[in-house]
């Protein structure tokens, strides 16, 4: 890993990272562990490209937490179902999001190509079928 990929990973976990914690936690209302792959995401810069983009990125899963708890019944969910978020990089093919045992695991693509994207609907459904 070079010097502008060591920035670019010290830049997300400062701010995307803190940023998306504190999001969960306030519609969790309870600690959740996440663990984002930084440094497998700057492998390729170019497909990290719109990893905190508010369509395509990791703000996605907020937004599919958002609409899950609208209602007393989706926060109780939430809260007692959701444990762990783990984000990790994946091409655009092998990308796929799945809910279960009350953890979140994103293998994610964030690069030009919108094959690969997860929408906030998508997430939504999965994890409202396991909850």
């Amino acid at each position: 890993m070079g010097l502008a990929e060591k920035r670019w990973v010290q830049e997300r976990k400062k701010n995307e990272e803190a940023s998306f914690i504190s999001q969960v936690k306030s519609i969790a209302q309870t600690e959740v562990a996440v663990e984002i792959d930084w440094d497998g995401f700057s492998a390729n810069l170019a497909d990290a490209e719109y990893i905190a983009h508010d369509s395509y990125g990791i703000p996605n899963l907020v937004k599919a937490l958002t609409e899950i708890t609208v209602d007393d019944l989706g926060k109780e969910a939430i809260k007692a179902g959701l444990k762990k978020i783990v984000i990790k990089p994946a091409a655009a093919d092998q990308a796929k999001f799945a809910f279960e045992g009350g953890v979140v695991t994103w293998s994610a693509y964030f690069g030009s190509s919108s094959s690969g994207y997860v929408y906030a609907d998508a997430m939504k459904k999965t994890m409202e079928a396991a909850l």
